[in-house]
C-alpha cells in the first residue's frame, strides 16, 4: 500500500491523490470492521472502483473535537418503519462532492465521544446536498460543505 501512495504522489497533486485514495481509505474500515453483511456488499462496490465512499465526522462548529460534533440521528417511525433520521452538517470532507456513500458520524445518544455512531448513507436518500469547497491545492479531492436534513 505504501509504494502504491509513493507512485500516485509523484503526480504531484494533494488534491488528486485524496481524491482517488482517501474516502476508500478512511470511509471502508468501517463497514469491514463493523458493517452487517448488506454494508459490507457496499464496501465491496467501493474497493472495485464501482463506487466512491466519504467519511463525515469535521463540522462547521466542531472541526475535528468529535465529541461534540451538532449532527444528530433519531430513531422516528417512517411509513410504518424505525429507522434513523440524519439532521446536521458536515465540512472539509475529502470525496463529499463525488460520494455515492457517506459514513456520517452523528449523536445518537448523550453527550461526549460516547453518544456516537457510524451511520451508512446512501446519496439516493431526500434531504442530502453537497458543496464542493475550493480548497487551495485540494481541488481534485471533492472535498464538500454536506447538509443532511431529514435524511432516512
Amino acid at each position: 500500500e505504501l509504494i502504491a501512495w509513493e507512485e500516485i504522489c509523484r503526480l504531484g497533486s494533494g488534491g488528486l491523490t485524496w481524491g482517488i485514495c482517501e474516502g476508500i481509505q478512511i470511509g471502508v474500515p468501517p463497514l469491514l470492521n463493523f458493517g452487517t453483511p448488506e454494508m459490507k456488499k457496499v464496501a465491496q462496490q467501493c474497493l472495485m472502483g464501482e463506487k466512491v465512499i466519504c467519511l463525515c465526522i469535521s463540522e462547521p462548529y466542531a472541526g475535528s473535537d468529535v465529541a461534540n460534533i451538532r449532527c444528530k440521528a433519531e430513531k422516528k417511525v417512517v411509513n410504518g418503519e424505525e429507522v434513523y433520521v440524519v439532521n446536521g452538517e458536515k465540512k472539509w470532507i475529502t470525496n463529499g462532492t463525488y460520494a455515492d456513500y457517506f459514513i456520517v458520524a452523528a449523536r445518537t445518544g448523550g453527550k461526549g465521544n460516547k453518544g456516537i455512531s457510524l451511520l451508512l448513507v446512501d446519496r439516493s436518500m431526500a434531504g442530502i446536498e453537497t458543496k464542493k469547497m475550493d480548497c487551495m491545492g485540494m481541488f481534485a479531492s471533492g472535498t464538500a460543505y454536506i447538509t443532511l436534513e431529514d435524511v432516512h
